[in-house]
C-alpha cells in the first residue's frame, strides 16, 4: 500500500449521481452498511470526463440487502449476477451495478475467481487491476478513498497495480493485455516492475480464453492511437503469446492505419493464408470478421502485385470485399511492399470510380429470362455462363446498360469472327 489519501471531489456529475443513488445509500446506512462508487467512474471523475451512463458501486451488504435497498427507487432491477454478488438497477438515465465487496481467491489453472464476499473496502480495492481503478467515493459523504495511490498515479501518468504485479497478473493474466490498452488510452507509462512482471509471466496468458483476448485486442485497436499499447505487447512477449510474433516489425505502420479493421489486418500481413485463418479461428473471430479480414488482405496483396493498378483491378477487388472495405485495402497497400506510386494511383482511381458508378452494384442488367429469350437457349448452365460473361465485361468496362449487355452477349454467343 502506498498511502491512505482521502479527499473530496467537486463535480456536478458526481453530485447528480449521488442524488440518484442517495435513497439506496440511506437504506443501506440504516442497516449498518456503506455504499461506494468504485473503479472507472472514480478515475474518470478525477480526469474530468467520461461516460457515466454505467456506474459501478461496491458495498459490504450482501445481495439480498442490496435488492431490498434498491426496490423502491429502481425503475428496473436485474439479478443475473447475484451469485457473484452483483445487483443491477436502472435509475433515471443511468445503469447502476452494486457488488458486494470481494475477497477473491483465483484458481491457478484458470483466471476465474472463486468468489468470496468480504466486509472490507480496502481488501476489495486491492483485488482490482490497477491503482487508477482501485479508488472509491463514499456515496453518503463524497469522500475519496485511495489507499493505493491511484490519484497520484493518475497525476504522474503512471500505470501500476495495487498489489505486487506478480500477484495481480498471476491471479488474472488478462490484466496484462488490459495494461496494453490502458497505456495509450490514458497516456500512461507502465511502472518498471509492471513491465518486468508481465514479461516474466507472459506465458500465463495461455489460460485466458480466445474470446477474452479477442475482446481486449479489439478494444486496443479501436483506440485513436494504439501504438504504445502494441509496443508494450511486443516488449513483454505478450504479442508472441497471442500468436502475433510476425507482426513485431510493422507495429508503427499498423497503429497508423485509419480503422480498427485495417489495423487487425495489418497485424497479419506477414502471415500466409493458413496462419491468418488459424489466428482468426483461435481468437474466436466471427465468421463475418474472418471473411472480411481475409478478403481485405487478399485485396491489398492483389493491388500491390499489379504492375500498374487499373480500374479493372479495383473493380475486381471491390466485387470481392465490398466498396466499404476498399479504404482498408488501400491503406494496407504499402505494408505489402507496393511501390509508392501504387497507393496514390489507387486512391485517385478509387475516387474516380466512386464518382461514376456504384462499386457494390453487381446486378446483371438482364434477367435470366431475358438472356434465354435473347440467345434462344433453355434454362441451365448456358445462362450461368452468360451471366459470368456480363460480370467479366462489367469489371473491365464498368456498368452496362441493358442494350449494351445484349450487344455484348450476342457478340459472345457468335464466337470469334
Amino acid at each position: 500500500m502506498r498511502g491512505d489519501d482521502t479527499a473530496m471531489i467537486e463535480s456536478s456529475e458526481l453530485d447528480a449521481l449521488r442524488t440518484l443513488i442517495r435513497p439506496t445509500a440511506q437504506r443501506l446506512d440504516a442497516a449498518g452498511h456503506r455504499l461506494y462508487f468504485v473503479g472507472g467512474i472514480v478515475r474518470d471523475l478525477l480526469l474530468g470526463g467520461g461516460d457515466f451512463s454505467d456506474v459501478d458501486l461496491t458495498t459490504d451488504a450482501r445481495p439480498k440487502a442490496i435488492k431490498a435497498a434498491l426496490k423502491d427507487s429502481a425503475e428496473a432491477l436485474w439479478t443475473q449476477g447475484e451469485r457473484f454478488g452483483t445487483i443491477g438497477a436502472t435509475i433515471g438515465a443511468h445503469a447502476f451495478e452494486i457488488t458486494t465487496h470481494r475477497a477473491e481467491v483465483y484458481d491457478e489453472t484458470s483466471r476465474k475467481p472463486v468468489v468470496s464476499f468480504g466486509d472490507d473496502l480496502e481488501t476489495d480495492l486491492s483485488r482490482r487491476d490497477f491503482t487508477i481503478n482501485a479508488m472509491a467515493i463514499d456515496v453518503s459523504t463524497g469522500e475519496l478513498i485511495d489507499p493505493y495511490g491511484g490519484q497520484a498515479d493518475l497525476a504522474e501518468r503512471r500505470l501500476a497495480t495495487p498489489l505486487d504485479p506478480e500477484i495481480s497478473f498471476s491471479d488474472d493474466p488478462l490484466r496484462m493485455l488490459r495494461a496494453a490498452r490502458f497505456i495509450p488510452r490514458f497516456d500512461l507509462v507502465a511502472a518498471p516492475e509492471l513491465v518486468s512482471t508481465a514479461t516474466a509471466l507472459a506465458e500465463r496468458l495461455t489460460i485466458v480464453s480466445g474470446e477474452r483476448i479477442h475482446d481486449e485486442l479489439g478494444k486496443l485497436l479501436a483506440l485513436p492511437a494504439p501504438a504504445q499499447g502494441l509496443m508494450f505487447l511486443a516488449e513483454t512477449g505478450l504479442l508472441d503469446q497471442i500468436g502475433l510474433s510476425s507482426a513485431t516489425g510493422s507495429l508503427d505502420a499498423t497503429a497508423a492505419l485509419p480503422t480498427p479493421s485495417a489495423r487487425r489486418a495489418g497485424l497479419l500481413v506477414a502471415m500466409d493464408d493458413g496462419e491468418v485463418a488459424g489466428f482468426l479461428q483461435a481468437l474466436r473471430f466471427s465468421k463475418a470478421d474472418r471473411k472480411a479480414t481475409t478478403r481485405t488482405l487478399e485485396g491489398a496483396r492483389q493491388l500491390a502485385g499489379a504492375a500498374a493498378p487499373a480500374a479493372v483491378d479495383l473493380r475486381t477487388v471491390a466485387a470481392r470485399v465490398g466498396d466499404a472495405a476498399m479504404d482498408d485495402v488501400v491503406s494496407l497497400l504499402l505494408m505489402f511492399d507496393a511501390p509508392d506510386t501504387h497507393a496514390a494511383t489507387v486512391v485517385e482511381l478509387l475516387a474516380d470510380l466512386r464518382s461514376r458508378e456504384d462499386l457494390d452494384d453487381a446486378t446483371p442488367p438482364l434477367t435470366g429470362k431475358e438472356i434465354m429469350e435473347l440467345l434462344g437457349v433453355p434454362a441451365g448452365p448456358a445462362i450461368g455462363e452468360a451471366i459470368a460473361q456480363l460480370e467479366s465485361v462489367r469489371l473491365r468496362q464498368g456498368p452496362l446498360s441493358a442494350d449494351k449487355a445484349r450487344a455484348e452477349l450476342l457478340d459472345w454467343a457468335a464466337g470469334p469472327s
